[in-house]
């Protein structure tokens, strides 16, 4: 089930932005060269939750765990271009922490009532692996657990990366 994903996604709704709000100045500034800064991977994580509120949405629509058809493949994004176009570092904090809450505040209105069977559709994500609605939901807040323990690290830095 999916209560502790839901249950940790909110938590961080509780925390994070009182604490992304205390890092000031210090956001703006990458760690190393080709590395994102914090504001940025907030950012990164706003588009994450854009493409992944949509998916899950997409995701419930195609069938009840879809036993007899071709499970829909998951498009990947182009993180890289996502954060350069949003242009994160040139935004004010207060609107990239905003707009992360409401992205993610949808993200809960979406799966928190979700049935089983919803739960249990099927998707082919971009490495051919077949994985539920479930499991995709579980990997979307671990993906933001991750990129928050960065942002929260004295030693956050992110290596560019190609898709996700």
């Amino acid at each position: 089930m999916i209560a502790n994903s839901i249950a940790r996604l909110e938590a961080a709704l509780n925390t994070v932005p009182e604490q992304f709000q205390a890092l000031q100045e210090e956001v703006y500034q990458p760690r190393t060269p080709g590395k994102w800064s914090r504001l940025q991977i907030l950012g990164h994580l706003c588009d994450s939750a854009i493409n992944n509120v949509s998916r899950f949405i997409q995701l419930q629509q195609s069938g009840i765990a879809n036993v007899s058809a071709d499970p829909p493949s998951i498009t990947p994004y182009n993180q890289n271009h996502w954060v350069d176009a949003q242009q994160y570092n040139n935004a004010p904090i207060e609107d990239v922490i905003r707009l992360w809450c409401s992205l993610n505040q949808a993200v809960l209105r979406v799966i928190t009532h979700l049935s089983q069977p919803s739960l249990d559709v099927r998707c082919k994500l971009p490495d051919g692996q077949i994985v539920t609605l479930e499991w995709l939901i579980q990997d979307y807040v671990a993906h933001m657990e991750h990129h928050l323990h960065q942002i929260f690290s004295k030693r956050s830095c992110l290596p560019v990366h190609k898709l996700k």
